[in-house]
């Protein structure tokens, strides 16, 4: 899905959705069913804002919590379930979803302190930055020809929110966990067993209630020591 999708046009108002954590979603048929009536068969790359924008929204939300439910069992309500946070033992992630239409996919290690790119400044009072990765292309797809028409030809760095607005998307962030600072950049494969392409990683910081990271650091502690527990 990353390889084919990202990045693409937003199935909603065309402009590209680059796939960023928290930002960017992908809106699979599957999520309602076999009745899809009343969806204008729209599916596909999104930005998460375009999504609560739209009509849509409430019918594609339920049908996505329905399936995220499903998938990961495991789950704690924040402030009366405004926020559920899955977790993923397995997969050493963490699943958000907020009332308001937020929506990520986080490793664990996201939750470590100081885990933030430079030069994003300091949170607001009570908030907490979190460090953010995400794959949005690989070598030989469309990053290498966008950041050529950008910067006169392929870099290995730009800066996120530069290249957000270069491509008319700088309005598309979800607030108010507003995407804070960060770049892309390629990085060589590190394997050197199976020879791979070299990938095209997002790395940003998002703002968070400090109790909502707390909550989530309790959730894994607990689904994780849970099943330690039962394996025993």
């Amino acid at each position: 899905m990353r390889d084919a999708g990202v990045p693409e046009q937003c199935c909603f108002g065309g402009r590209l959705s680059l796939g960023l954590s928290g930002q960017d979603f992908y809106l699979a048929p599957y999520f309602l069913g076999p009745d899809r009536s009343g969806t204008d068969d729209r599916y596909g790359q999104c930005h998460l804002r375009c999504l609560r924008e739209s009509g849509l929204a409430r019918r594609w939300a339920s049908g996505a919590s329905d399936y995220f439910r499903r998938r990961w069992p495991d789950w704690t309500g924040v402030r009366g379930d405004a926020w559920r946070v899955h977790v993923s033992p397995p997969g050493r992630t963490l699943i958000l979803w907020s009332a308001h239409g937020w929506f990520a996919i986080l490793p664990f290690h996201a939750l470590r302190a100081g885990d933030v790119p430079t030069a994003v400044g300091p949170p607001g009072e009570g908030r907490v930055l979190l460090g953010v990765s995400s794959t949005v292309g690989f070598e030989g797809g469309p990053y290498e020809r966008i950041f050529a028409g950008l910067g006169g030809g392929p870099p290995d760095r730009i800066d996120l929110p530069t290249l957000l607005a270069d491509l008319d998307s700088a309005d598309r962030v979800l607030t108010p966990h507003v995407l804070r600072g960060g770049w892309v950049e390629r990085v060589a494969s590190e394997s050197r067993k199976v020879s791979m392409p070299a990938e095209y990683q997002a790395r940003h910081a998002v703002e968070l209630d400090a109790d909502l990271v707390d909550a989530c650091r309790m959730a894994v502690r607990a689904t994780v020591g849970w099943r330690q527990r039962r394996r025993r």
